[in-house]
């Protein structure tokens, strides 16, 4: 709880959890652990959800080309 507060007053500690795919990223705070998907051409970033978990899920959508080898 004290996390999620220093969050909203000082900001997120942001790092990059893991790469989807050349220009996607799933990001997440270091100090509260909410997580979002970003995406460098669209220049969106959006919170972490099921959804977005299934689209680049092993057999997804979007999932990475290396990955699909």
């Amino acid at each position: 709880m004290l996390e999620r507060l220093i969050c909203a007053l000082f900001g997120h500690r942001y790092v990059v959890e893991r790469a989807l795919n050349h220009g996607a990223r799933k990001v997440g705070c270091t100090r509260c652990g909410k997580h979002w998907a970003m995406h460098d051409r669209t220049r969106s970033f959006v919170p972490w959800d099921e959804e977005v978990e299934a689209l680049y899920a092993p057999g997804g959508i979007l999932e990475s080309e290396e990955r699909k080898c």
